[in-house]
């Protein structure tokens, strides 16, 4: 039985047209970035770890209000001995293609579903090698909403040695036409980053995929920075304005990003904040900073998310206190926000907190959330993959 104070919860939520608890994926499912349709039919999550593969990543559909599952793909026999190298993976808004990468083989597959399975449709090979050995995985992977276009961050490709640290960092474009796959164009560092900008470790692609965001957060006492281009009319791409930090100093700037499905609107993650941009022209200037003065809350903007429209902005604060426990447990928070148009602006609506039904030490709710185009179902994880619909 749900405990009083959740249905009351989800009643008060209904009432006022905010999301109200829907359904919880099985246990061990882990959603994967963007891993909402725009329909909001269709959600996609890597599946536990098997003691024979390093990954399943499998497609559940809305049944009512039970989610099934429908397609899947797995991926090879587990060598025995042998660590699984990490992946990130994405869902296209059409629902039916995935991407996953592997950084440690500078690998992108591409899958699109034919009735319950997904079937391998391209193998994206990164040019070059990686300068030094990659990172824990991080938002290095986008698609745009119809499959057709992926982004690929390389923060370890095309290095240089330098001091403090070797330069590296490039992101790669690939499109399909018909069933083919083609490097479209490669984005190389901009000539004002710094030394210490880890270019490619950060990227998003507006679902129409005309607009890309390439950059990553901060180092050695620099705060992070972003960059902003946009497909030309001749098919080309041009690189419109750079995205900095409104304190200097922020390393946590840039290190999750995201846009909306036209271009529009970025939000990009900061120190105990997130930073909302809003297009003018051929420059993104800076129109709002929504943060949380509850003690309680710790990363506020761990991650973020944006409906297609751009007028729901989903933020989750992964290291907050349990309620009413101020020792650091971690039970994690998420808030809405509503994000409307005002002039060359944004007006930013105030937050509504999404809760799961039970409260749980470490389970760093909202270290992912997602959104549909219309923000009317919302995907977070904690310990468990939650969705909530209106």
């Amino acid at each position: 039985m749900l405990p009083v104070a959740s249905v009351l919860l989800g009643l008060l939520l209904a009432l006022l047209g905010g999301p109200a608890r829907a359904a919880e994926l099985p246990g061990g499912h882990v959603l994967l970035r963007e891993g909402v349709s725009d329909d909001g039919r269709i959600v996609a999550a890597f599946a536990p770890p098997g003691p024979d593969r390093c990954w399943t990543v499998r497609l559940f559909e809305r049944e009512r209000t039970r989610w099934t599952a429908v397609a899947e793909a797995a991926g090879p026999a587990k060598p025995r001995g042998v660590d699984c190298s990490p992946v990130v993976g994405v869902l296209a808004g059409n629902g039916r293609t995935v991407a996953l990468y592997f950084p440690w083989e500078a690998l992108v597959l591409v899958f699109d579903r034919e009735g319950r399975v997904l079937r391998e449709s391209g193998r994206l090979q990164l040019p070059g090698e990686p300068g030094k050995p990659f990172p824990a995985p991080a938002q290095t992977l986008a698609i745009a909403r119809d499959g057709t276009a992926v982004l690929v961050g390389a923060p370890h490709h095309a290095c240089v040695v330098a001091v403090p640290e070797d330069v590296c960092g490039v992101a790669f474009l690939f499109t399909r036409q018909g069933r083919t796959w083609n490097l479209d164009l490669r984005f190389p560092r901009p000539g004002d980053a710094s030394p210490t900008d880890r270019f490619g470790r950060t990227v998003a692609l507006s679902g129409n995929g005309k607009v890309a965001v390439v950059g990553g957060p901060g180092s050695w006492g620099r705060a992070g920075r972003l960059w902003v281009y946009e497909r030309a009319p001749d098919g080309g791409w041009d690189l419109l304005s750079a995205l900095d930090s409104p304190s200097p100093g922020d390393l946590e700037f840039g290190g999750e990003v995201a846009i909306d499905d036209a271009g529009d609107t970025i939000a990009v993650a900061a120190e105990q904040k997130v930073v909302l941009f809003r297009r003018q022209g051929e420059d993104w200037p800076r129109v709002a900073e929504l943060g949380s003065s509850d003690p309680l809350i710790g990363t506020f903007g761990g991650a973020v998310a944006l409906s297609g429209t751009g007028r729901l902005l989903v933020v989750g604060a992964p290291r907050s206190a349990c309620p009413g426990d101020r020792t650091g447990s971690r039970c994690g928070a998420v808030r809405l926000f509503e994000l409307r148009p005002a002039g060359a602006g944004l007006s930013v609506g105030e937050p509504i907190a999404l809760e799961p039904v039970v409260w749980l030490p470490l389970a760093d709710f909202g270290w992912r959330v997602a959104t549909d185009a219309a923000g009317q179902l919302v995907a977070v994880q904690g310990k468990l993959a939650h969705l909530y619909e209106r």
